[in-house]
C-alpha cells in the first residue's frame, strides 16, 4: 500500500486525489510502522506531496509537524531520519508553520543533530534552524534556544555544505543585536564574513 501511495504522489493529478480524499491522516500512520521501507515510502510521499504550495498547506494541516519533531528523537535509521529533516524543510516554508513550531521543542531537538556523525543530518539541522529564525520572532527563540554556539562550532565543519548551512544560519542571526553580540563574544564574526565571501564566489557566474 505504501508503495502504491508514493506512485500516486509522483505526478501532479495524484497529489490532487490524495488531498482531495485527505489521505495525509493515513499516510503518517505508517510513521510508526517497523518496516524501514515503509517508513521510507511514508515519507517520500509526503515530500512528493509537499512540492505545490497547495501540498505543503494540506500535510502542516493534517498536523504533521510536531508528528515530525517527535520523530527527530524517536527515529533511530538515519535514513529515515534524513527524510524526516527534509520534509520538515520543505514544509518550514509554509505560512502556517513558524508558529506551529515555535509551540514544540524544535530548536532543541534540531540543535542536538548539530553534533551528528552524519554530515547530510548536520547540515539539514543547520538548514531548518535557518528556516525557523527566518521572522523576527523566530531569531529570537533561536537564539534563546542556545543555537549560536553549536552552530559556529560548524564553521570549521570539513564537509563545505554544512559550514555553508550553518554560515547563512548565523548570519541570518546576527540581523537582531543579541546574536551579533553573542557571535562576537564568540569570536566568530570575521569567520562568518570569511565564509559568506567564500559562498558569494562559489554561487557568482564565472566570466565569459
Amino acid at each position: 500500500a505504501s508503495r502504491a501511495v508514493l506512485k500516486v504522489a509522483l505526478t501532479e493529478k495524484g497529489r490532487e486525489y490524495l488531498i482531495h480524499h485527505k489521505t495525509v491522516a493515513e499516510i503518517k500512520t505508517l510513521f510508526d510502522d517497523s518496516e524501514v521501507q515503509i517508513r521510507n515510502n511514508a515519507y517520500v510521499s509526503l515530500i512528493n506531496l509537499a512540492d505545490f504550495r497547495f501540498g505543503v498547506d494540506s500535510v502542516i494541516d493534517a498536523g504533521i509537524l510536531p508528528i515530525l519533531i517527535d520523530k527527530l528523537v524517536l527515529e533511530k535509521e538515519e535514513s529515515i531520519l534524513i527524510l524526516i529533516l527534509s520534509l520538515l524543510k520543505v514544509l518550514a516554508e509554509g505560512e502556517k508553520a513558524p508558529s506551529i513550531l515555535l509551540g514544540t521543542p524544535a530548536l532543541a531537538r534540531l540543535n542536538s543533530h548539530l553534533a551528528s556523525k552524519n554530515a547530510n543530518i548536520r547540515e539539514l539541522a543547520a538548514l531548518n534552524i535557518g528556516s525557523i529564525s527566518f521572522n523576527v520572532h523566530g531569531k529570537e527563540r533561536t537564539i534563546e534556544a542556545h543555537s549560536i554556539e553549536p552552530l559556529t562550532r560548524m564553521l570549521f565543519d570539513k564537509v563545505s555544505e554544512v559550514r555553508t548551512a550553518a554560515t547563512r544560519a548565523l548570519a541570518s542571526l546576527a540581523q537582531l543585536k543579541a546574536g551579533k553580540v553573542e557571535i562576537y563574544d564568540l569570536e566568530m564574526l570575521d569567520r562568518i564574513i570569511e565564509l559568506l565571501y567564500d559562498c558569494l564566489l562559489y554561487t557568482s557566474p564565472s566570466p565569459r
